[in-house]
């Protein structure tokens, strides 16, 4: 099916609120008001966005609404605004603007009042935008965004910088500052299928996006939980192209049943297992040491089982590289273990399954 895009002026909003160094779900810190990009928060010692992704900590309204913040939204704004991405210079981080947050199909314009119930709520009472909270998001990893980078991936509309109160955004903007936060965040699912909805619903996907929706509605974070899923999967692949089924076979080395593996595995090199080493890597900042995982069969061959866990192993990026580019041959594929010959020698692979 072919989507034609089309570009509609103002659809979105980037609109910049004060830096919180509790993520925008409690108070900020003293130095979060001193050092805040806006003159009121410093005079008043007072950020009325402190509570804008409290949605999973606090209740929503009765109308179903949660209520935020954003400096100078006035009921002047334009009125077919669809999302509103939040940005906020990080102090800590040599003032550099970051993409945090966003609000989709929000209401805004007027004061709301929070009534409900709630401690917090008697300090900051009111806000001037609200959405669902399943329409709200706080990014796991924050998105940069400089003037350089706006110009370079079409961020911002022609001729446009970054503004200090807030920017509007064309339906072109808002899809490749989609894929950017993507980009950035590329292993959470629930977001990635968030804003893949929200592009479809918004007539805004390419072809090949349309395909990585698909894939995103399956292959959710507990997917790769039972062989019955993994099967599914190849079902529904079974009769694409092979053009589909690299993309595919992309997607699965680097998301949900990736990471499975990777666990099931102990975040090892098969190779370097194999060849009696320890695994040649590095460990990352969350302790886990750095892996990849490769298809064995290679997905678009279209032979039975090539999306299958068991048609994956872990590996470390040099390894990697050689069976893709190296002196390297599979002879042996069984119901147990990979036999390959890797530079002349003979190494025996145990094949990776749920248990």
């Amino acid at each position: 099916m072919k989507i034609e895009k089309t570009t509609t002026e103002y659809l979105g909003i980037l609109a910049n609120i004060s830096w919180n160094s509790n993520q925008w779900s409690n108070n900020p810190t003293d130095e979060d008001i001193l050092k805040s990009n806006f003159g009121y928060v410093i005079k008043k010692r007072f950020m009325n966005e402190s509570l804008n992704f409290g949605h999973e900590k606090f209740k929503a309204e009765k109308d179903g609404y949660y209520i935020g913040y954003a400096p100078s939204f006035l009921d002047k704004l334009k009125k077919n605004v669809q999302i509103v991405f939040f940005a906020s210079r990080d102090y800590k981080d040599s003032n550099l603007k970051k993409i945090i947050g966003l609000y989709v199909y929000p209401l805004y314009g007027e004061k709301y009042k929070r009534t409900i119930n709630e401690k917090k709520f008697e300090k900051y009472s009111e806000g001037n935008i609200k959405a669902l909270p399943d329409n709200i998001y706080y990014f796991q990893n924050s998105v940069p965004i400089t003037n350089k980078i706006a110009a370079e991936k079409n961020l911002l509309p022609k001729d446009k910088k970054l503004a200090r109160r807030f920017n509007y955004l064309t339906s072109d903007n808002v899809h490749n500052i989609i894929k950017f936060v993507s980009e950035y965040n590329f292993n959470d699912i629930k977001l990635n299928i968030f804003l893949y909805n929200f592009l479809f619903q918004e007539n805004l996907l390419e072809e090949n996006q349309i395909l990585e929706n698909k894939l995103s509605n399956i292959i959710i974070p507990n997917l790769a939980d039972t062989i019955q899923d993994v099967i599914k999967l190849e079902e529904w692949m079974k009769n694409k192209q092979p053009e589909e089924k690299d993309r595919v076979s992309k997607y699965i080395e680097r998301g949900a049943i990736s990471n499975k593996v990777k666990e099931l595995n102990n975040f090892k090199c098969s190779v370097c297992e194999a060849l009696g080493n320890k695994t040649n890597s590095f460990i990352k900042s969350n302790g886990k040491t750095y892996i990849e995982t490769h298809h064995v069969e290679q997905v678009s061959t279209r032979k039975k089982g090539v999306l299958s866990i068991s048609n994956l192993i872990t590996i470390c990026a040099n390894h990697h590289r050689q069976m893709h580019y190296g002196n390297v041959k599979l002879i042996e594929n069984n119901d147990e273990y990979f036999k390959y010959k890797i530079d002349n020698k003979i190494l025996k692979i145990k094949k990776i399954f749920l248990h």
